[in-house]
């Protein structure tokens, strides 16, 4: 609680001086010329304002002097200086600021052991006599510019000589220096050190100006707040002054934010600062400072408005190469000498410096040297040096030989294959032949002979016979002996597998089927009829058990009916169905039949 009522205060107090207290900085140093009983210097920097004697420094007794000093470590602007002085009390025998009497406070810029008090800077001098006593908390205005202050004393009180002690003795508590840095202006900063009152000339910098302003500003000062200079001494720019002009700009004068050259360049420069120089094609060596256009024109072989470019017909570094004669408009590019135009007729190259194939009709590509336009007839390739195939009907494809057509006989992408089996030509890719094919061959490409049993040569694409086999052969192909089964009709002429193609009619075997159709129509009249009868008498018979078991309810028993369906011989006589059925029959007769042939 006591340590925030002491940051309360401090702050109040800050803020009434608006000053710094410059004792509390982390460089200042307290020393003092004696100790006693423990109690030193830095007691009296420890914020604690209060006056009992435990929170105070104390110098030891029997000294002719005694003194106490606050080093800033260096030079500050110093406004006032508060002392609060030992006071135990107000009580009769509360020990009060008996010693305090005649002390004095001096400023310095050096240290109180190596500064005789004649060349101090005096601020006050107490002249308080006993009994009378100083006030134990005094504030004493001090406006110096000094690096330490100096509290110092030679006073022996009497109150003293009771307790047998003797000579000058200080016991202050605490000691607050209120001032500034040396920068600010009109010495005025608030509690914390920041110049509210801006910097003294030559400095910058928050929050205590203790930057110094670069030294090539044109005026003294700088911006407080950045060091930027308003402006810059001859010779120098930007926003600190610290780059020098371009040396050719004319005067070394330039612009403070940009450098550049305001006055112009000097001779043979151009650019915002006269950084590069004219083309050395320029006609005496001069350009224009902004466009660097030369004024007097070019030297020869040279051009451009800034003469940094060869003229149309010369190339190279010094534009001393002559474009080649070859080259369109004698015009060509000035690093290289590559024609920019393209080349005359019957040259190419990038200097046109190639002749194009004889074989280029309408000249040549002017990069690689391909004949342009189309190959003279019978011939192809980029270059029209190749023939086309001696099989193709009207030239060939320009760069790839491929025929156009065929002449007959021949077939393929460049007609080098011949078709002479084909009577009639062959298409010009596949070979197929068209039409039909010489008597006796077949297939697609009439490569294949018809079977030698055929009796009017074959089909065109599957080789079938067209109007069967030779005598004793059957097939599609003719390539089957005619068995056993069909030597009636082989021997009489050709035959088939069914003798179809016999000439003379085998009537004895018609009427065989004649019969067996016959046999197999009856056959199925009389099945129909007695699976009719067998149904029509099977359901007389359930209705008749149905009408002797109403008269028979009470008598006849559940079994019993099962037993009477049972003795039910309807279904037998449909099992007698199973002898030999008129369909066994017929196969016996056709089996009797083919015997009789045999």
């Amino acid at each position: 609680m006591i340590h925030l009522q002491w940051i309360v205060l401090v702050g109040l107090q800050c803020c009434a001086h608006c000053y710094e207290n410059l004792s509390r900085r982390p460089t200042t140093v307290l020393t003092q010329s004696s100790t006693y009983n423990a109690q030193t210097a830095s007691i009296a920097n420890d914020g604690d304002v209060h006056t009992d004697d435990l929170n105070c420094a104390h110098t030891s007794p029997n000294n002719e002097k005694a003194w106490l000093q606050v080093d800033f470590g260096e030079s500050y602007s110093i406004n006032n200086v508060k002392i609060y002085y030992r006071r135990d009390g107000d009580g009769h025998y509360n020990w009060k600021q008996y010693r305090f009497r005649q002390f004095y406070l001096d400023v310095s810029n050096s240290s109180a052991t190596q500064t005789p008090t004649s060349l101090r800077t005096r601020c006050y001098k107490d002249n308080t006599t006993a009994p009378n006593l100083p006030p134990n908390i005094i504030d004493i205005p001090c406006k110096r510019t000094a690096r330490s202050v100096i509290v110092e004393t030679t006073y022996d009180p009497p109150e003293d000589d009771r307790d047998g002690e003797h000579g000058a003795i200080l016991e202050i508590c605490e000691i607050e220096v209120y001032g500034c840095e040396t920068t600010c202006r009109n010495n005025v900063c608030d509690g914390f050190g920041n110049c509210t009152d801006g910097c003294v000339d030559g400095y910058w910098g928050p929050p205590a100006c203790n930057f110094k302003c670069p030294a090539d500003c044109k005026e003294p000062n700088c911006i407080m707040y950045n060091g930027h200079c308003n402006s810059c001494k001859s010779g120098y720019w930007g926003n600190t002054c610290i780059s020098q002009c371009p040396i050719n700009c004319i005067g070394r004068v330039c612009d403070k934010s940009s450098g550049t050259c305001t006055q112009g360049c000097t001779s043979g420069r151009y650019g915002d600062t006269c950084n590069i120089t004219c083309s050395p094609w320029c006609v005496g060596g001069t350009c224009d400072k902004q466009s660097a256009t030369c004024f007097n024109g070019c030297v020869q072989n040279w051009s451009g408005s800034q003469c940094d470019e060869c003229d149309s017909n010369h190339y190279g570094s010094s534009c001393s190469l002559v474009c080649n004669s070859n080259c369109v408009n004698y015009t060509c590019n000035d690093t290289d000498g590559i024609c920019s135009l393209g080349c005359k007729t019957g040259f190419h190259g990038d200097l046109c410096d190639r002749q194009c194939a004889s074989s280029c009709p309408s000249g040549c590509d002017r990069s690689i040297g391909q004949c342009n336009g189309d190959c003279p007839v019978g011939k192809f390739g980029e270059f029209c040096d190749k023939s086309c195939n001696q099989g193709c009907d009207d030239g060939c494809m320009r760069y790839i030989g491929i025929c156009s057509s065929c002449i007959d006989g021949m077939f393929g992408d460049v007609c080098d294959r011949n078709c002479i089996s084909c009577p009639t030509g062959c298409d010009r890719i596949s070979g197929r032949c068209r039409g039909e094919c010489p008597a006796g061959k077949f297939g697609e490409f009439c490569n294949k002979t018809c079977s030698q049993h055929c009796r009017n040569g074959c089909i065109r694409l599957t080789g079938s016979c067209n109007d069967g086999c030779t005598v004793g052969k059957l097939g599609d192909f003719c390539n089957e002996t005619c068995d056993a089964r069909h030597e009636t009709c082989c021997n009489q002429d050709t035959c088939t597998r069914y003798c179809k193609q016999s000439s003379v009619p085998n009537t004895e075997n018609m009427s065989s089927l004649y019969v067996v159709i016959t046999v197999l129509c009856i056959s199925l009249l009389v099945n129909i009829f007695t699976i009719t009868w067998i149904f029509r008498n099977n359901a007389c018979r359930r209705h008749d058990v149905i009408q002797e078991e109403k008269k028979d309810t009470e008598t006849i028993s559940t079994p019993g009916i099962y037993d009477t369906a049972e003795e039910n011989t309807g279904y037998q006589e449909l099992g007698q169905l199973s002898g030999p059925s008129h369909y066994d029959q017929l196969q016996g007769f056709m089996i009797r039949n083919r015997s009789k042939k045999k």
